[in-house]
């Protein structure tokens, strides 16, 4: 990511600057793009932007406001691209979409270029909510090999400048950004992803404006651009794609009115920490008088051990509210109502259990984090919008624990999964906020253990699962969400060939302990007068496909936490049968020590004992790693997809 400050040092004019001109228009598509059948850059791309361009400039003909002109040309390589052929335009507030013109290409048998242009009766609005509405249409006439080509300008009441994602879901052959900003606007201009600019060309452009009675005043004049993008592949286990989609980002950071008077947007830390505090929180960090007075009493206040005492207030902010399922407040925080209607969002619960651990005593400060699906937020100065979700920090005894008080099922020392984002901006205000890496401080372990016989009926026995950390925590919301009926109806269809005759759980309630699930189960297999035969040991929790697909992987690869998995099979062979053959002994391993999977199956006797287990220590692991976690899970599949082989007598 990289920061250019762009000095903006004049005043507003009320002429037109010649930015339009730059504004790409309909008629460029070829000849030798309709006869394109494939892109030889990605040769299972759907759709190919040929080109895009976007120009911002203020206005004349628009009360001199904002102005962006859009074009778009591309190629549809399959009919999975078809979707391409319809544009959906996101419209925030006042701002208004217009001068809409779109034209599909086709070549006929002749191949003469054929052309199907939009009606305008086929542009639709719908209003989305209060403050969104979308303008939409669709080109008509495509076909797979159809070039389509549209513009279209967004006049914007407002001063932000969107956002021009350079990469997408498709390849591009060539992206452009433009624009010309009067010299009293002032932005913060980051470019974020990991792929390079190939144009670059911000300047200042001198008496490119005049002001009656003041004078002439200077323009910044921006380029940016790449050619041959490659699209964006989505895959598990990442963060949001924000995070790496190659784009410009445009942050206000301040006018200067024609009398010299400055309004900054952007502001420092140390401002960010007051607003935060005193408007955006309306200073509901400081309520721990009234949590000591009304919320906690002496079978808390009086215990010493600081931790005991910490995972007391804990549990009772935690059991006394229901989360509303928002993250984000809409209004401004009120946690005294909050706490007595026993329902808030994220900040009205996680502030509730931060003064309340002020109240006991305990060293605690506000976290402000980002959700994963939101994208990181940026380090380079305070965007207040970039945050959406509250934790406390914790130290007791130099160790540091991150809590959340929002569902009933989470242990102390766990936050919601969607909150494990990176870094949080964690909030001390007197000695100043700071980053620090959030990290759980509790290990999640699944560790499964299956005896089996085998009778008449199959094979019968008994199956323990023990788990901690976020698998328990998962489980725990699954037991205590559903009836247990339907729960073993699930757990049955997810593995057909298991029936489960007696089902408990020990420690369902006790969230400082492991979850233990205990199942009486048989399994339909029937080999009778079979001489021989091949049993798959890997009877629950086998992996069939392999997350990590990708030719290439730009961006890392996130699990939110380290985990392992334990799988333990004691098999008894069937009476009149002989083993034949084991699968081979195996131990694999990640670099740097990354992760390991060891697989070792032994005969005992009568007894086949077979043992499994998955270990991944990091919680994200480089795109240079990539290959190596893809092979990983490639030889875990292998290795789960062996056979213990047994002969007849």
């Amino acid at each position: 990511m990289k920061k250019m400050s762009i000095i903006l040092c004049c005043f507003i004019s009320l002429l037109a600057i010649g930015q339009k001109k730059k504004s790409t228009t309909l008629g460029k598509t070829t000849l030798a793009e309709l006869k394109m059948t494939v892109y030889e850059k990605d040769a299972a791309a759907v759709a190919l932007v040929l080109s895009e361009h976007g120009n911002l400039y203020v206005n004349p003909l628009r009360d001199f406001k904002f102005t962006t002109d859009y074009y778009f040309r591309v190629k549809v390589l399959k009919k999975e691209g078809f979707g391409k052929a319809t544009v959906r335009i996101p419209v925030y507030g006042k701002s208004v979409v217009h001068d809409i013109k779109a034209v599909t290409y086709n070549l006929s048998e002749e191949n003469h270029v054929v052309k199907k242009y939009l009606a305008k009766e086929k542009i639709y609005t719908n209003q989305r909510n209060e403050k969104w509405k979308e303008v939409s249409f669709t080109l008509s006439n495509i076909k797979v090999g159809s070039v389509i080509e549209y513009t279209y300008s967004l006049t914007s009441e407002y001063r932000q400048i969107d956002d021009w994602d350079f990469q997408s879901d498709i390849p591009k052959i060539k992206s452009d950004f433009t624009a010309a900003i009067m010299g009293n606007w002032q932005y913060n201009v980051r470019i974020v992803g990991f792929l390079k600019l190939d144009r670059e060309n911000p300047s200042v452009k001198r008496n490119c404006v005049y002001v009656p009675g003041i004078g002439n005043g200077s323009c910044s004049i921006l380029e940016f651009g790449m050619d041959s993008v490659p699209a964006l592949k989505e895959e598990r286990y990442m963060l949001s794609k924000r995070n790496y989609l190659s784009r410009v980002v445009f942050d206000l950071k301040s006018f200067t009115k024609v009398n010299g008077d400055v309004t900054n947007y952007t502001k420092t830390w140390k401002d960010a920490d007051k607003k935060l505090k005193y408007n955006f929180l309306d200073n509901q960090s400081s309520k721990k008088k009234y949590f000591k007075k009304n919320i906690l009493n002496d079978s808390i206040l009086l215990v010493k051990d600081k931790l005991e005492k910490a995972k007391k207030i804990h549990a009772l902010i935690k059991e006394h509210y229901t989360w509303n399922g928002k993250f984000w407040p809409s209004k401004k925080v009120k946690i005294k109502k909050a706490y007595e209607r026993k329902t808030g969002n994220i900040f009205d619960i996680n502030l509730s259990l931060y003064n309340a651990l002020q109240a006991g005593g305990i060293e605690s400060k506000l976290t402000m984090l980002a959700t994963r699906d939101k994208g990181h937020p940026t380090k380079l100065y305070p965007i207040i919008n970039d945050f959406n979700y509250l934790v406390v920090r914790v130290v007791i005894d130099n160790k540091i624990y991150f809590l959340d008080a929002s569902k009933k099922n989470m242990p102390f020392g766990l936050i919601q999964f969607d909150a494990l984002n990176g870094v949080g901006r964690v909030m001390d205000f007197k000695k100043g906020s700071f980053w620090e890496e959030v990290q759980v401080s509790d290990q999640t372990t699944k560790n499964t253990k299956l005896m089996l016989k085998y009778t008449e009926e199959g094979f019968v026995g008994n199956l323990m699962i023990n788990r901690t950390g976020y698998d328990a925590f998962n489980q725990r919301e699954r037991l205590t969400n559903v009836q247990e009926e339907v729960y073993l109806e699930d757990f049955e269809t997810n593995h057909p060939n298991i029936e489960v005759r007696k089902f408990k759980t020990r420690n369902l309630h006790q969230l400082d302990k492991k979850l233990q699930e205990m199942y009486q189960i048989s399994i339909e297999y029937d080999f009778a007068g079979e001489k021989n035969i091949k049993i798959n040991p890997f009877f629950i929790d086998k992996r069939t496909e392999n997350p990590f697909k990708l030719n290439e992987r730009t961006f890392p690869v996130d699990f939110g936490y380290p985990r392992s998995n334990t799988y333990i099979l004691s098999l008894n062979i069937p009476k009149g049968y002989v083993v034949k053959k084991l699968p081979e002994s195996k131990s694999i391993g990640l670099p740097n020590k990354g992760g390991r999977i060891v697989f070792n199956v032994k005969q005992s006797g009568n007894i086949i004992n077979v043992y499994f287990k998955k270990i991944i220590r990091n919680k994200e692991y480089t795109s240079g790693e990539y290959f190596y976690l893809k092979e990983f899970y490639n030889q875990l599949i292998k290795m789960q997809d062996s056979f213990i082989e047994l002969e007849k007598i």
